[in-house]
C-alpha cells in the first residue's frame, strides 16, 4: 500500500499511485494531464536520464492531505499504558481514571501524526479526525479512544464523540500534566448526627441499620437525616472501624492486620507448645463408667509439627500436663522452650517454681501467649481440628455443633436408658467406646497424624510414588536427625526422678506433712525445722523422697511409719473424693430446693406493695422505720371472752397484752394479730400509732394471706364435720 506523503512536487507515477478524486490512475493519462493543464514542474537528472516532478495544483494538493489524513486515521493506533504511565503516578487515580488519560493519550498522538504529515493546524487536524471517525473511516480502536477520553461531565453527544473544542483542550491539558480527567472526591466529613446514631448502631447487639435509625430516631429530638443518607454514610466508613463496639476487642482482633511466625529455621525440640481440648464425643468414665467427654492435652513439636506428647484425663489440670510433658521428652528430647497459653494446668507452683517445679528441673523456659491470643499459637490450635475433632466424628456418642440434633439426642437417650438398667440391675449395653478401647484409639490418631503430609512443612519427592508432596512430621524429623540433629534424651531412671512433683514442706520431729498425710523417717530427726523439697508420686502414697536443697537425696520416708492401723490415700483419691463431695453437697441443695418447692414452704416472706430504695440514705431509713414498727405496746387491756354454749360457758382471755416485740415466727406472729383483730372487735381503740399501722400493714403481707386461707379452710372443714354429726344424730333419734 502507497501511502499519501505531503511533499512540493510529485513524479507522474507517484500521483497515479495516489489514487486520487479527479486525477488519472496511469502515468500516460496523468502526464497527458499535466500537459494540458500547464503544471509547472522540475527536471530532475537521474539513472535514467532526465524525469519530471510537477507542482500539482491547490485541489490536488488538498486531496493529497485529505488521503494521508485517512490512512493515517485507519492505521493509528492507541498509544500503550506504558507510554502513559512515566507521566504520572497511576496509584493515585481510579481505574476509569486512567483509562480515560491513557485514551486521551492515543487521541493526541494520532491528532500530531495527522497534523505532521498533512500539515494541517490543530483546528483542521481535529475537525478532519472527527470527520472521519464518523464517516467511519478511521480505525476502531482510534473511535472507541476518541469515546473513551471524552468528558462525561459535559453535555451528552449523539453519536459518543467529543467535541472539536474537546480535543483541543486536550493539548492544553497535555501542557499542564492534567491529562487525567479530575473526578469529584467523595464528602469525607463526618456529619454531625453521626456520633449520636453510632451509639446505637455500634452495639454489642449487632442491631440492623433500620433498627438503630429507629432507636435514634426515637431517643434524639429535632430534624433527622433520612435512612438513605444514613447508609452512605456507613459505606465511608472503614470495614474494621465500622465493627468498634459491635464486636469486643478479642474478635475485632481477627479482622486487623497480624503478623505471620515462620519456623523454618527452628530445629526439632527447640520449642514445643501445649494445649488442652475437650474431646467431642461422650465415653465410657474409666471409674464409674458414666459418660463423659475426656480432656486430651497435646503436645507438638512447632520445627516439624509433630504430635511429639500426648495426654488423656478427666480434666485439664497440671498432672495431666505433666503427663503430655513426660510422653513428649520420652520420645522427642527435653525441649529448650515451652509455648502455653495462660491456664492452670501450666500457670502454677508445680510448673513454674523455682528449684522445685518441673521447668527448673529439666531446664526448660516456659513462654506464655497473650490472654486470649489463640492466634499465637495456631499450630497447636489447629491440630486440635486436624486430629482430634476429626477422630471425634468417628466415635458412637458424639455431639459437636455440626452433628444432627435429632441423632444426638437418639444417642443421649440410649446411653441414658442404659444407665438405668445397669442401675436396676438389668443387662444393659452401653453405645458408648469404653475407657480400655478409647486410649489406644487416640494413639492411633496420634500416629497417623505423624504420618500424614502436612501442609505447612517444605515438599520432598516420596520414595515410594516418585511424586511430589508435602513432608509429613515424621519425615520432618527424621531428615533433621539424618542432618546430625541429635535430641536431649534421659534415661528411664532420670525419668523417675524427674516427673515426680516436688513441693516444699517442713520438717516437725522427723516428720513431713503432705496431702493430710504423715511421712516419717529417723534419718529426718537432724533436719528438724528446715525447709526441704519433699517429691512424690501420684499414684503411689506410700512413699515421698525427700531431698537437701542442693539436690541430694536425704532419704525415703515412708507413710504414718511412726503410727499404726491408718488407712492411706493417695494425691488422686484425695481429689476425686474431694470432688465427689462437692458434688454430692450441690445435689443435696438441689434437692432440697425441689422438695421446697413441691411443699410450697416460702424461704423468705416479701409483702405487696415493697418499693426497693434506689439510694444507701433510703435503704438506711427504711431499715430504722421497720425496727421502730416492730415495737409494740406493752400494756393492753386483757379481753374476757365469753363463749355460751348449751350446756357450759368458756371463758377466753386474750393475751394481746403480751404483744410487745413482733416475734419471729410466721406463726407466732399471726397468733399475735389474731388477738389483736379480737380485741378491736371487742371494741378496744390502740393509742399507739406503731400498733395500729403495724396491724394495718400485716393485713397486706403474703405471710397473712397464706396463715388466714388455712385458718378459714379450717373452720369450714370444722362446720362440715359439726353438720355431718347433726344430721347422724337426727337420724338416730327419728
Amino acid at each position: 500500500m502507497n501511502l499519501a506523503v505531503l511533499k512540493t512536487h510529485y513524479s507522474a507515477a507517484e500521483l497515479a499511485a495516489m489514487r486520487l478524486p479527479g486525477l488519472p490512475s496511469t502515468k500516460v493519462g496523468l502526464l497527458a494531464k499535466a500537459d494540458r493543464e500547464n503544471w509547472s514542474f522540475l527536471e530532475i537528472l537521474g539513472q535514467g536520464g532526465k524525469r519530471r516532478e510537477y507542482a500539482p495544483p491547490a485541489q490536488v494538493i488538498a486531496a493529497i492531505r485529505n488521503k494521508a489524513a485517512q490512512e493515517l486515521a485507519a492505521l493509528a493506533p492507541v498509544a500503550p499504558v506504558t507510554a502513559v504511565a512515566a507521566t504520572r503516578d497511576r496509584g493515585h487515580y481510579t481505574r476509569e481514571q486512567n483509562l480515560t488519560g491513557d485514551a486521551r493519550k492515543g487521541v493526541l498522538d494520532a491528532l500530531n501524526g495527522i497534523m505532521q504529515r498533512t500539515g494541517y493546524p490543530l483546528k483542521k487536524a481535529a475537525r478532519s479526525l472527527l470527520t472521519m471517525a464518523r464517516e467511519n473511516q478511521a480505525s476502531p480502536q482510534l473511535v472507541a479512544s476518541l469515546k473513551l477520553a471524552r468528558d462525561g461531565r459535559g453535555m451528552p453527544s449523539p453519536d459518543g464523540l467529543p467535541s472539536e473544542r474537546s480535543l483541543i483542550r486536550f493539548v492544553e491539558y497535555q501542557k499542564t500534566g492534567q491529562i487525567v480527567p479530575k473526578k469529584r472526591a467523595a464528602d469525607m466529613s463526618i456529619p454531625p448526627w453521626a456520633k449520636a446514631f453510632m451509639s446505637f448502631y455500634q452495639r454489642p447487639e449487632k442491631l440492623t441499620v433500620e433498627h438503630a435509625y429507629q432507636l435514634y430516631t426515637e431517643a434524639t429530638p429535632g430534624e433527622h437525616p433520612s435512612i438513605h443518607q444514613v447508609r452512605r454514610f456507613l459505606k465511608k466508613v472503614g470495614n474494621v472501624s465500622l465493627q468498634a463496639g459491635r464486636m469486643g476487642d478479642r474478635e475485632l482482633k481477627t479482622l486487623k492486620p497480624f503478623v505471620r511466625r515462620g519456623f523454618d529455621s527452628l530445629l526439632p525440640a527447640d520449642i514445643y507448645s501445649a494445649d488442652g481440648h475437650t474431646f467431642d464425643s461422650e465415653v465410657q468414665h474409666p471409674l464409674h463408667g458414666r459418660p463423659f467427654r475426656p480432656e486430651i492435652t497435646t503436645m507438638i513439636d512447632i520445627g516439624t509439627r509433630k504430635a511429639i506428647g500426648w495426654s488423656v484425663g478427666l480434666a485439664e489440670s497440671a498432672l495431666a500436663v505433666l503427663d503430655a510433658l513426660r510422653n513428649a521428652v520420652q520420645n522427642g528430647g527435653i525441649p529448650a522452650i515451652l509455648y502455653v497459653d495462660n491456664g492452670s494446668g501450666y500457670k502454677n507452683q508445680m510448673m513454674r517454681a523455682e528449684a522445685i517445679g518441673f521447668m527448673d528441673r529439666l531446664g526448660i523456659d516456659m513462654k506464655n501467649s497473650l490472654p486470649y491470643n489463640s492466634q499465637a499459637r495456631g499450630g497447636i490450635e489447629r491440630s486440635h481440628k486436624t486430629i482430634w475433632v476429626k477422630a471425634a466424628k468417628e466415635v458412637a456418642g458424639y455431639i459437636g455443633h455440626d452433628m444432627d440434633r435429632e441423632a444426638k439426642h437418639n444417642v443421649f437417650k440410649l446411653s441414658r436408658k442404659a444407665l438405668k438398667k445397669s442401675a436396676s440391675g438389668e443387662v444393659a449395653t452401653m453405645p458408648l467406646m469404653g475407657w480400655p478401647d478409647f486410649v489406644p484409639f487416640c494413639q492411633k490418631k496420634i500416629d497417623d497424624y505423624n504420618k500424614r503430609p502436612h501442609r505447612s512443612l517444605p515438599k520432598m519427592t516420596d520414595p515410594a510414588t516418585g511424586r511430589r508432596r508435602h513432608q509429613s512430621p515424621n519425615d520432618a524429623w527424621e531428615l533433621a536427625v539424618a542432618n546430625g540433629f541429635a535430641p536431649h534424651m534421659i534415661s528411664q531412671e532420670e525419668s523417675i526422678s524427674l516427673f515426680r512433683p516436688q513441693v516444699l514442706r517442713t520438717i516437725r520431729r522427723g516428720e513431713v506433712e503432705l496431702f493430710g498425710q504423715r511421712y516419717f523417717n529417723a534419718a529426718l530427726e537432724e533436719f528438724n525445722g528446715e525447709l526441704l523439697p519433699i517429691s512424690y508420686d501420684i499414684h503411689d502414697p506410700q512413699l515421698v523422697w525427700v531431698y537437701s536443697t542442693d539436690g541430694r537425696l536425704i532419704c525415703d520416708a515412708e507413710i504414718d511409719a511412726n503410727k499404726v492401723d491408718y488407712m492411706p490415700k493417695s494425691a488422686l483419691d484425695k481429689g476425686r473424693d474431694k470432688r465427689a463431695a462437692g458434688r454430692e453437697k450441690r445435689l443435696v441443695n438441689k434437692l432440697e430446693e425441689v422438695r421446697a418447692e413441691r411443699e410450697g414452704t416460702l424461704a423468705l416472706e416479701v409483702s405487696q406493695g415493697v418499693v426497693i430504695p434506689s439510694n444507701i440514705d433510703e435503704i438506711r431509713a427504711r431499715w430504722a422505720m421497720e425496727a421502730d414498727e416492730a415495737v409494740l405496746i406493752q400494756s393492753v387491756k386483757p379481753v374476757i371472752k365469753t363463749v355460751q354454749t348449751a350446756e357450759i360457758e368458756v371463758v377466753a382471755e386474750v393475751a394481746v397484752s403480751n404483744v410487745t416485740v413482733m416475734p419471729e415466727s410466721p406463726q407466732e406472729r399471726f397468733k399475735k394479730w389474731v388477738a389483736l383483730d379480737e380485741y378491736v372487735s371487742q371494741g378496744g381503740v390502740m393509742d399507739d400509732p406503731k400498733l395500729t399501722k403495724w396491724y394495718g400493714s400485716y393485713q397486706q403481707s403474703n405471710e397473712f394471706r397464706t396463715f388466714e386461707k388455712r385458718r378459714i379452710a379450717m373452720q369450714e372443714e370444722s362446720l362440715n364435720e359439726q353438720s355431718t354429726v347433726a344430721t347422724v344424730l337426727c337420724i338416730n333419734q327419728k
